[in-house]
């Protein structure tokens, strides 16, 4: 048997090699697979902790239905730290997620990061956000706060 072989050692190299050639092919192709159904996945999750998140905010406007339209308020500095504050801060948080998820870590859709502009525009140019904003804007991140000041400075205040 070790005579065959060695007779036939170039040959059994090649055969070695091309089995192994085909293994590790077969390796990265399931690899791969692997990767984009984690990436798949781990989108998924972020989208639903955004979700769950806004959903929070929703419920707590639903249970203090006079809170959203005290956005409005003429007479608001944007420094009171009422109910207002906690909300424009946990939107604004949320928000910045999206925008990460979105611009910088390239994880969201166009069609996903649409729906997160429209809310964009409902919520930022309230009087309140808009001089909240102003007191918190450099503890965001520098590409979300230019997205929130083209936000703000398009919308004519509501």
């Amino acid at each position: 048997m070790f005579e065959w072989v060695e007779a036939h050692d170039g040959s059994v190299l090649a055969v070695a090699t091309f089995v192994l050639v085909i293994v590790t092919g077969w390796l990265a192709w399931t690899t791969g697979l692997l990767v984009r159904e984690s990436h798949t996945t781990l989108q998924a999750a972020a989208r639903a902790t955004l979700q769950a998140r806004m959903d929070r905010i929703s419920e707590i406007c639903i249970r203090e239905p006079n809170l959203f339209p005290m956005l409005d308020d003429d007479s608001s500095s944007g420094a009171e730290e009422d109910g207002r504050f906690h909300l424009a801060n946990m939107f604004l948080g949320v928000l910045e997620e999206a925008h990460t998820q979105y611009a910088l870590e390239k994880t969201m859709s166009d069609d996903d990061w649409g729906a997160w502009v429209a809310t964009a525009e409902v919520f930022l140019p309230r009087r309140y956000v808009v001089k909240y904003w102003q007191r918190v804007a450099r503890t965001f991140e520098p590409g979300f706060q230019r997205f929130v000041n083209e936000q703000i400075a398009k919308t004519p205040a509501q």
